[in-house]
């Protein structure tokens, strides 16, 4: 980041860490000077909050998650908690620096909650997120201790960005399995709030190699001394950070049998591997260790001669000019991560080979892998094909060595860091803008104050209500979907008062109903979706159609039965009116998609009737078009006329039409995301509760 930073200027929000042993004085003023140099702020975290933080949660439990390596995961709930905190003070930390029409830049998975965190304290700023490292897949994902709150802190974002299509996929497959959130391909909406989603491979900036290939006096020394050191022997470079997630042990076990199986090699070729510690505070990182020494003194003991020393291995961080001339004598760079999010030292190397000479030998589960076709692709796991693989990067032909090399270089050149961050931050600044359009043409959020207000200055007033998702959340099962004493007492209460109309829509039959609500009394009930209608004290129901043969059903319900054995967890509901496909048990991506199919086979089945598919949340319903609550609302304000305050809340395609009947004035409420003709929305069931339980406590209070 630092020469995207040195370029466009901003201000670097980060973790100084904190080794123990520093001289206070002496570290305050080395933070002064970065703060006035370089324009890095640092974050302070104490002791135990950091351990927890970043040696704990994030990288105990985040990392080998996201990595695939769940047998890996550690949990410890005091952890969590020292990782929430320390988002919590880089929110402080971001919120005291913000300035309006900043963009701000959230790297990485430390902070995977920041996002929703600035957005609950800065509401309007332009915030990004971008991933470095890989998302896991959506059946690995779940395993996660709290999962729902990572993904909820993302969503914080307008942008939230990752290093491949693939990552990106997996995210919104991760959203739709475990927040039941469905997205676009480059979109979610969250709450009203459109999050746009991108895959912007990470580059670097080439010339900081090239320029010291070019001019430093030190790598061109170094450069020198190694050249002599391995005259007439190949050079294998492999570096990484000695981490698990590297390929670091099959690399040596690929490389041990190289030399066993081709004897040709033994004295002709170099593997360099370096290996810079890591998180060693940690068990895993510990033994990873011993066991990298153990398979290096192996390899060096029994194949190695007094003058050759197969295996050349550097545990510690290098100089930059030292890694630039390596990259330069190596004839081949290997790289074998088991999991990586990109990995740059395989653009490093090809930055370092202008003249088109050496070979990459990437793996298949890097994210580099998904642009640099032209490196020699391995499996690491297969260790013995790994091991064939650098057997023909040894001898492969000049000519088309250089076509590989000189196609990675040129693409390395046109996509660096400065291309990558010049798409990131237009792109954010993109989705504000579309925010703010979006915003601009939704309904506005429903304050409750002056609906309060209204509410008590009306004489009479007309209350409709859906059920499910409005008044109660999904259930699974229709029978799981009955309302709880809590809400029977809410409506009761509603009901009750003499100035109300309250009436109660859903989908559902009029058994079920009955069976639920007919001991509230002066309640309305309207069953599947309009069909039906039920006045307070009523016997019986009255039908807002003329009677309707139902003849349909025995041609529609061979289809869904069809789908149903195509989709475990799936069932077909038979209402008097309709037939409803439910999918809420099935596999989400699976039962989306079969969805979808089934929408449109009906589609053109039912064109030249008077029925039509509905989609509704996780259900396609085949009704007649006249069911509508729309209707329903003529019939209700026919027998409450006069009234002077009008208030429709629902949740899904079939309270739009009720929204649109509705004469202007009146408080229609949209409940959860998406597109709505009503006049507000507010967030989940919970809040429609506490709207009304305002309501009854402004009837007692008067």
């Amino acid at each position: 980041m630092n020469p995207l930073l040195r370029r466009r200027g901003g201000d670097w929000i980060g973790w100084a860490g904190d080794t123990g042993d520093e001289n206070l004085e002496e570290r305050s003023a080395v933070l002064q000077e970065w703060e006035q140099k370089e324009q890095c702020f640092a974050v302070e975290l104490a002791t135990d909050v950091a351990t927890g933080f970043y040696e704990g949660y994030a990288n105990q439990t985040l990392w080998p998650v996201f990595h695939n390596f769940p047998s890996r995961l550690k949990f410890d709930a005091k952890a969590w908690e020292a990782y929430v905190e320390a988002n919590r003070i880089f929110c402080k930390a971001v919120a005291m620096r913000y300035k309006p029409n900043d963009l701000i830049w959230v790297h990485d998975y430390h902070l995977m909650l920041l996002p929703q965190m600035l957005r609950q304290e800065l509401p309007d700023a332009a915030i990004g997120f971008f991933l470095h490292i890989p998302f896991p897949s959506s059946e690995i994902f779940p395993i996660l201790p709290r999962r729902e709150e990572l993904l909820e802190g993302l969503l914080g974002a307008d942008l939230v960005a990752f290093q491949t299509h693939g990552h990106l996929q997996q995210f919104r497959s991760a959203l739709l399995r475990v927040l039941g959130t469905e997205s676009k391909v480059a979109e979610v909406a969250v709450g009203g709030r459109p999050i746009r989603l991108e895959a912007l491979p990470i580059g670097i900036a080439p010339e900081e190699y090239t320029d010291l290939l070019k001019h430093d006096e030190t790598t061109a020394r170094h450069y020198a001394e190694w050249v002599a050191r391995y005259k007439g022997q190949k050079v294998l470079l492999a570096v990484d950070r000695l981490d698990y997630t590297k390929g670091v042990l099959e690399r040596l076990r690929a490389y041990s049998d190289l030399l066993r199986s081709s004897a040709e090699f033994k004295g002709k070729i170099a593997l360099i591997q370096i290996a810079v510690p890591t998180r060693e505070g940690i068990d895993t990182y510990q033994e990873l260790r011993t066991e990298v020494n153990r398979l290096v003194g192996e390899i060096n003991g029994k194949l190695g001669t007094p003058d050759w020393t197969p295996l050349v291995y550097i545990n510690r961080s290098i100089e930059r000019a030292e890694l630039v001339a390596l990259y330069k004598l190596a004839d081949i760079c290997w790289v074998g991560s088991l999991r990586d999010g990109m990995n740059l030292v395989a653009k490093e190397y090809v930055a370092c080979k202008p003249d088109g000479d050496g070979v990459l030998v990437l793996s298949e589960f890097a994210g580099a892998a998904a642009e640099m076709g032209e490196a020699l692709l391995i499996n690491p796991y297969d260790e013995d094909r790994t091991a064939s693989t650098l057997e023909r990067a040894l001898s492969l032909e000049e000519q088309e060595r250089r076509e590989r090399m000189r196609a990675l270089h040129n693409r390395i050149l046109r996509n660096n860091v400065f291309h990558w961050g010049d798409r990131f931050l237009a792109s954010l600044e993109e989705a504000v803008t579309a925010r703010g359009r979006y915003i601009d043409t939704q309904p506005k959020r429903l304050r409750l104050s002056e609906i309060r207000d209204a509410y008590m200055r009306a004489s009479q007033r007309i209350l409709i209500l859906d059920y499910d998702g409005t008044l109660a959340p999904f259930a699974k099962q229709p029978w799981q979907a009955a309302p709880s004493p809590v809400l029977l007492r809410l409506l009761s209460a509603l009901a009750s008062e003499p100035r109300n109309c309250v009436a109660l829509t859903s989908g559902r039959t009029t058994e079920n109903l009955d069976r639920w609500f007919a001991g509230v009394q002066g309640l309305w009930l309207i069953a599947e979706h309009g069909a039906e209608l039920k006045p307070p004290l009523a016997r019986t129901w009255e039908s807002l159609h003329s009677p309707v043969s139902t003849d349909w059903k025995s041609t529609v319900m061979p289809i869904l039965e069809h789908f149903v054995d195509r989709t475990p967890g799936s069932f077909v509901e038979e209402k008097k009116y309709g037939l409803v496909w439910h999918y809420r048990m099935a596999e989400p991506e699976f039962g989306d998609w079969l969805a979808n199919e089934l929408a449109s086979m009906l589609e053109a089945m039912l064109a030249e009737t008077e029925l039509r598919a509905f989609r509704g949340d996780k259900t396609i319903e085949v009704r007649p078009a006249w069911t509508s609550k729309g209707e329903a609302f003529e019939r209700l304000l026919a027998a409450c006329e006069g009234r002077n305050f009008m208030f429709a809340v629902g949740d899904d395609r079939t309270d739009e039409d009720l929204f649109e009947r509705m004469p202007d004035g009146a408080w229609t409420v949209h409940v959860g995301p998406g597109p709505t003709r009503a006049a507000f929305v507010v967030r989940d069931f919970e809040t429609v509760r506490e709207v009304l339980q305002m309501f009854i406590k402004s009837d007692r209070g008067s």
